[in-house]
């Protein structure tokens, strides 16, 4: 496992020492910190709550986060997960710049609430809330494990449940419902699948050469969509 680390990031090197042992510092093109993994790579995002406030109000925000979207690789590494880390108190924040005025509080936690529900199901990034120095160390060390061991990856211990496709659904989305239970086949990647091959016995039958002529779809996917079918 290595830990790559933006160098505007250098701040917080102390609390990188437990976190990681093969950690080093670079101008990483996206993100501030990406975790790689024989499995793939983990991107992750900090943001100090000053930072945050400010890259919504400026709109910001929704460039990075549509950048990190549409990012498939880091420097060569397939990128299986991106994660929003937010550093710090807004509550204590808050309450200092409009201090303590209720009427003002409502509203700035009322756009946060609205940030965060476009950030986890408009731009599909989760958010995990670290409020000290101690709690983002924690998260990075946590974060590691966990990938490392493939908790993450993991199905529910209770009876795995995918919502059911509606009785009226059109054929071609019943299709790209069918492809979407594949693993990291996403419904843009269903439906490069379709276009190139038309229908899922075709699909089941290709070769992985012939999976990786499918646009977004790389050598490591191919062997994963070939294997599922054989």
């Amino acid at each position: 496992m290595k830990l790559f680390v933006d160098h505007r990031e250098r701040k917080l090197a102390k609390l990188l020492k437990d976190v990681c042992e093969d950690a080093s510092f670079i101008q990483l093109p996206i993100g501030d910190y990406l975790l790689v993994l024989d499995t793939g790579a983990v991107v992750v995002e900090r943001k100090t709550v000053k930072d945050f406030l400010s890259s919504i109000r400026s709109n910001r925000l929704w460039d990075q986060l549509l950048r990190m979207m549409k990012t498939e690789s880091v420097l060569g590494y397939d990128i299986k997960r991106k994660i929003l880390v937010l550093h710090g108190s807004f509550e204590s924040f808050l309450v200092q710049a409009n201090h303590g005025i209720q009427d003002i509080l409502f509203k700035h936690w009322s756009q946060l609430m609205g940030a965060y529900l476009e950030i986890i199901y408009v731009y599909n990034i989760p958010i995990i809330h670290a409020e000290s120095d101690l709690a983002l160390k924690a998260f990075l060390r946590i974060l590691g494990k966990r990938e490392a061991s493939g908790k993450n990856e993991k199905l529910p211990d209770a009876r795995w449940f995918r919502k059911p496709a509606k009785v009226d659904l059109p054929i071609k989305d019943r299709k790209k419902y069918i492809l979407c239970a594949l693993p990291y086949i996403g419904n843009q990647l269903a439906g490069n699948l379709l276009s190139s091959f038309e229908t899922i016995a075709d699909i089941a039958c290709a070769s992985i050469e012939d999976l990786q002529e499918v646009p977004k779809i790389g050598k490591k996917k191919a062997q994963l969509i070939y294997s599922l079918f054989h």
